[in-house]
């Protein structure tokens, strides 16, 4: 797999380094803002990064949100899953 996006590549960061980003896009924001923004995302108020993500440098809410959508497509063990319980249940009601 080749994975040649930037943003895609910070993400594979995340999620390796962060297991819980992978079941939250808010905090696969947080940790991305914090660590690649020029600052400390987490001091701002939210409503100043969605108006000013450009003037930050960052990428959109969205373009993250996809770019973990490609890499867990592409990885699967980076994919989300239960935190209890990676087992899966199927329960089939016949009438």
């Amino acid at each position: 797999m080749n994975i040649t996006n930037t943003v895609e590549n910070r993400v594979l960061q995340i999620l390796k380094e962060c297991p819980e980003t992978r079941n939250d896009d808010m905090l696969l924001f947080f940790h991305y803002y914090n660590r690649f923004g020029c600052i400390r995302a987490g001091a701002l108020p939210l409503s100043d990064i969605a108006y000013n993500y450009k003037a930050y440098g960052l990428p959109c809410f969205e373009t993250i949100r996809r770019a973990r959508q490609r890499v867990q497509s592409l990885l699967p063990e980076f994919s989300r899953k239960d935190a209890e319980n990676d087992s899966v249940t199927v329960v089939i009601n016949i009438s």
